[in-house]
């Protein structure tokens, strides 16, 4: 009777230690992946932190809807925000921040580009107005989106203005649902428009109607 006593009592022993044994090695696991886990996090965190840093000189104001885009000459001017404190702010971009935009090719003409400001389309990517002069005598206004790394989706463009002989201009009326760019045209003595609407798609690509 002793014997079997024994022999059970150095069973639950053994048991009861291999049962520690294992959750010991289980805690240690949980552990390790709650390290993992934390380092995995604050990568991210650091990540994002990165990225949002390093597109800093896009924090630009974010336009409520509608939007009457009517950039010309004389609103782009310096002097013209001089005199009109609460006129529209044109954030003059370095070369290398728009080579760093992927939109180099507006600096063929010229080097004079600004970002003007960001709208409201979608959470699944980014869309902005800018303003570049190509050459001395055209201003044109073109929205772009871009994908949350900033890595360019599409653009057209939403404002032209010229002072060669001031007979083209393109004015436009941004909504949330559409686009609308009006082209007037003095070519011929008569004021000739042309309407031309658009969508963005959930893609972000600019889709003509």
């Amino acid at each position: 009777m002793k014997k079997i006593l024994f022999t059970m009592l150095i069973g639950i022993i053994v048991v009861s230690c291999n049962d520690k044994v294992v959750n010991k090695e289980t805690n240690h696991k949980i552990e390790i992946l709650k390290n993992e886990n934390k380092k995995d996090g604050k990568l991210k965190h650091d990540n994002l932190e990165k990225l949002a840093s390093e597109w800093d000189f896009m924090k630009v104001d974010i336009e409520n809807f509608p939007v009457a885009e009517e950039t010309s000459f004389d609103t782009y001017d310096e002097s013209y925000n001089e005199n009109h404190p609460v006129a529209r702010v044109y954030t003059k971009l370095s070369k290398e921040q728009v080579r760093k935009l992927g939109l180099e090719k507006w600096l063929q003409n010229g080097s004079d580009v600004s970002v003007n400001y960001e709208l409201a389309y979608s959470n699944d990517f980014k869309t902005f107005v800018f303003t570049y002069k190509s050459g001395e005598m055209e201003l044109k206004t073109t929205m772009v989106t871009f994908d949350k790394n900033f890595k360019r989706i599409d653009e057209i463009e939403v404002a032209f203005d010229e002072i060669t002989e001031s007979w083209l201009w393109t004015k436009s009326e941004i909504d949330k649902n559409q686009i609308t760019v009006i082209d007037y045209n003095e070519t011929g003595g008569d004021t000739v428009t042309t309407k031309s609407i658009y969508k963005i798609s959930q893609e972000g690509k600019f889709v003509k109607q």
